[in-house]
């Protein structure tokens, strides 16, 4: 319904059959980019057995180089069900009449949808000669056939092809399923008429659509439009004025369309506002909004009117309206407006007079400011502030100072928050130091606070001057300076450590992420280990700003120290830093709470030891549970190592002595992103007095990791145990898995060991053990103990009994040694066996059935991986590697992380025999 659409809308033409064929024709090119068609003659391809991508390149080739004598070898194609299509869209775009001759006989030789893409073609090629076999179609009984011919008659439109097409909507018996269609190609035929000169024409065609009888809705208003156009505003504007006042509402709807289209003649403007007095509320609102778009001011005193007085809705749309038309002698109501209760209208007249196009508003809004009344001058305030002037600020400077009531003096205060830079920082320090009213001081503070705030994110506070990921400190690494400037200069101030960046400078190893940079001035240097997030957020202001702040700070007394107090602590660096705990320890009591505070809200972690030395000794209990709260904040903003992490956490902890200080602690640990955070939340939950918030704050940690998240594919190949190391005697790959097997006594322990280095992984694979009653084992996060490859290290036991079990190979022994697991396990069969460990957090599982969930803080963070088979009697034991995860989020294929929380127990105590 093409030319429906394009009348209902905006009057566009109805291309979309031609633009489908471009479309496909675009899409066949990129696909065949590597096809050899493009290369080899695209005529010997068509007749060969090559692809139809090959085909397909072809015929695109021959579209655009093709002449005369490839239309024999397209010709048989167009009855092709698979090749007819490409065949089309070839001849399509010949110029040649033997393309034309070629499609006009397909006609004859096609049907159902190829015919119909037979048709399409020849309305794409406008074939004036398809014309009386087209007309021939319109009766056909497929219907799809008969649309497509009324489609393309009317892309063609001679007089001949028009003429059919009006005969074909008029013919009493016309199927219904042909009525949408048929009006739809009429009205291109009548668009066409239009477009060539003939309006006169093409307004008969619109009106006898008018009056086909049992016509859908669109039919009728596509018509309206169309005839209304095709008219001009002298003929049509009386038509239009007409379906305004017509009862009718789709009549009304579309009105409004033929309106926006109708000129811009100030007669057709006066006409269409002119009937305004007329219209219910509802319909007021449409015609305003209508009269909006067409710009101009000749329906301003038709606006003005309804803006003054009426329904709420009518005057909101009525000022819309004269503010996109421009029409100045609307200033006066709107500033009238403005001032008045904070309505709906009062909203619209503010917004307006920001809005308003052309200097006058501006002298509007300054006019408001000499205004006697002190609620005229702060909505002027408010208004200039909120943009309404390009150049706000001498406006805003000068009520702030001078203005006489405190209340439009605040408004400009507050204005100046948003808009003021460092320009304006000596003036509201001033303001801050000349003891003004409280409200006036807290407003200039505020003003000062945002100020500072916009500084640290101005472009060029840090400079990166060398970033190196690898291997560290001597491993392969790779020089990722210009990677980190691109990642900085586009805003990107949290960079993961992560291959991401550059590959994978050194297979195998666990790397870390260096970066060294200046910060205003500053000089610093982060490293954060692979999979961690090397955070670069500016947390202190530049340095002219502190000195000014530092220099005020020096002038001040009273209200207005402690302000600037606050402010240093916004500003931070080392400088404010300094300044701020000298203030914490004077004999001031005002001045020594506001400083305590200001550290323990301090922005960067250069506070945190003064911090977690407040949360250890302060006396008060208030500023130990913010000091709490606050060391816990810069711990996650710091990049500590995992074992400098984990002491602060563990220190917080003993600092926290009551239920509610430890709570405060478990809210904060929640928002660190870090494994030893976990683990140290995890140890909580045997307390009773805060086991639900260690609860939900382990789940918020799980849930935030794993962010970075990498599947390693160079872990196992799947057809070799090239890269691993044990004895061949007894490991090979057999069915895309590793097996170890002996047919003989094993005299002791047997490892595979894999050349790649985990940290925080996720291991998934399928083991089978032969017989049940043997034993194997999963090594990680382990070394090799001597020349013959025995292990050091955790162990996931395999074996009946210990299916699941969390072992410590040459060392501790025993660690998580339930049963929970053990009822999962199909007995000599593949049983998918998961191991997840996250910093000291250990978890597996069989089959999808929790089996461990250990917390270990002391055991080892990083190793290799290795498979066992055991010493002892023969056996087989099969490893089905399905995947290794990096830096893994916390789940399990069937297990979720509030399920692996859920499942967590501490550590059973005594468990330490050896196996």
């Amino acid at each position: 319904m093409g030319h429906l659409n394009s009348l209902l809308k905006e009057g566009v033409h109805y291309v979309m059959r031609k633009s489908i064929a471009f479309v496909i024709l675009a899409v066949m090119s990129v696909l065949s980019a590597a096809c050899p068609a493009q290369e080899a003659d695209p005529i010997a391809v068509l007749k060969s057995d090559a692809s139809l991508e090959q085909k397909a390149e072809a015929c695109r080739v021959l579209s655009y180089k093709g002449g005369p004598d490839c239309v024999p070898v397209l010709a048989p194609m167009l009855s092709d069900e698979k090749l007819s299509h490409i065949a089309r869209y070839a001849l399509e775009l010949m110029p040649f009449p033997e393309a034309g001759a070629a499609l006009r006989d397909a006609l004859g030789k096609t049907s159902g949808n190829i015919r119909v893409g037979v048709i399409s073609s020849l309305g794409i090629r406008k074939d004036e000669q398809a014309v009386p076999a087209l007309i021939g179609l319109l009766s056909d009984a497929d219907a799809a056939v008969a649309q497509a011919a009324a489609g393309a008659l009317a892309a063609i439109a001679t007089p001949e092809a028009v003429k059919a097409v009006e005969e074909a909507v008029a013919q009493a018996g016309l199927p219904p399923e042909n009525l949408l269609p048929f009006c739809d190609a009429l009205c291109g035929c009548a668009e066409k008429l239009a477009a060539k000169g003939e309006p006169d024409r093409a307004a008969a065609i619109y009106e006898q659509i008018s009056r086909v009888p049992n016509a859908p809705a669109q039919v009728y208003a596509a018509a309206f439009r169309g005839m209304a156009l095709a008219r001009g505003a002298e003929q049509g504007l009386p038509l239009l004025i007409e379906a305004l006042r017509n009862e009718d509402a789709k009549r009304f709807e579309a009105a409004l369309r033929v309106a926006q289209e109708m000129g811009r003649d100030d007669s057709v403007t006066l006409a269409l506002a002119g009937i305004l007095p007329e219209l219910s509320a509802d319909r007021k609102v449409r015609l305003l909004e209508t009269l909006g778009e067409r710009g101009g001011i000749a329906a301003g005193p038709a606006a003005l009117a309804e803006a003054k007085e009426g329904p709420a809705e009518v005057r909101v749309a009525a000022i819309r309206a004269l503010t996109r038309m421009g029409y100045t002698p609307a200033l006066a109501l709107m500033e009238q407006l403005a001032s008045g209760e904070d309505t709906e209208l009062a909203k619209v007249a503010r917004n307006s007079l920001s809005y308003f196009p052309g200097k006058e508003a501006d002298a509007a809004l300054q006019a408001m400011l000499d205004n006697a009344d002190p609620d005229i001058r702060r909505s002027a305030i408010e208004l200039i502030g909120g943009g309404g002037i390009d150049n706000p600020i001498p406006l805003l400077t000068k009520a702030a100072k001078n203005d006489a009531d405190e209340s439009v003096r605040v408004a400009a205060l507050k204005a100046l928050k948003d808009r003021g830079g460092t320009g304006e920082m000596d003036f509201l320090l001033e303001i801050l130091l000349e003891g003004r009213s409280a409200p006036e001081r807290q407003a200039a503070e505020s003003a000062l606070g945002s100020l500072c705030e916009r500084q640290k994110r101005m472009p060029g506070v840090v400079v990166v001057q060398k970033a190196v990921y690898g291997a560290m400190p001597d491993g392969p690494s790779a020089d990722v300076t210009d990677k980190v400037k691109a990642l900085v200069d586009s805003g990107t101030m949290a960079i993961v450590a992560s291959n991401a960046i550059a590959g994978d400078p050194a297979p195998g190893r666990v790397k870390a992420l260096r970066i060294e940079y200046v910060e205003n001035e500053t000089p610093r240097d982060k490293t954060v280990s692979e999979g961690e997030t090397l955070k670069l957020t500016v947390a202190s202001a530049p340095p002219a700003i502190v000195d000014a702040y530092h220099s005020a700070f020096d002038k001040a007394q009273g209200e207005a120290k402690l302000a600037l107090l606050r402010l240093l602590g916004m500003a931070g660096g080392s400088k404010a830093l300094e300044t701020v705990r000298a203030a914490s320890i004077t004999d001031d009591a005002a001045l020594k709470e506001t400083a305590l505070r200001t550290l323990c809200a301090w922005p960067s972690a250069d506070a945190l030891d003064a911090v977690m030395d407040l949360a250890k000794t302060s006396p008060d209990p208030t500023i130990k549970v913010l000091a709490l709260r606050g060391a816990v904040r810069l711990l996650g903003q710091s990049n500590a190592t995992a074992a400098e992490l984990h002491g602060h956490c563990e220190a917080l902890m003993a600092y926290a002595g009551s239920a509610d200080e430890k709570k405060t602690v478990l809210g904060g640990l929640a928002e660190v992103s870090s494994p030893d955070a976990l683990a140290l939340v995890l140890a909580q939950l045997g307390d009773e007095s805060v086991k639900a918030e260690a609860f939900q704050a382990a789940i918020a940690i799980a849930k935030s990791l794993g962010k970075s998240a990498r599947e390693d594919t160079a872990f196992f190949n799947g057809k070799d145990l090239s890269g691993w190391q044990g004895n061949g005697n007894y490991w090979r790959c057999e069915d895309g898995a590793i097996v170890g097997h002996s047919s003989e006594p094993i005299p002791r322990n047997e490892f595979l060991w894999s050349p790649i280095e985990v940290r925080d992984f996720y291991l998934s694979l399928d083991v089978k053990l032969e017989p049940n009653t043997a034993n194997a084992g999963i090594q990680f996060r382990s070394k090799k103990a001597d020349e013959h490859g025995q292990a050091i290290g955790y162990q996931a036991d395999v074996g009946q009994d210990v299916w699941g079990r969390l072992y410590h190979e040459h060392g501790r022994g025993k660690l998580d040694w339930t049963d929970r697991a053990e009822s999962a396990v199909k007995p000599g069969d593949w049983n998918r066996y998961e191991i997840l460990a996250v910093g000291p957090v250990i978890w597996t599982a069989i089959n999808g059935k929790l089996g461990v969930a250990f917390l270990d803080p002391d055991g080892e963070r990083s190793g290799l991986i290795a498979v066992q088979i055991h010493g002892g009697p023969p056996q087989t034991v099969h490893y089905r590697i399905n995947k290794l995860v990096h830096d893994p989020k916390i789940r399990f294929e069937d297990l979720s992380a509030d399920q692996l929380i859920a499942g967590f127990v501490p550590a059973p105590a005594g468990m330490n025999a050896e196996k």
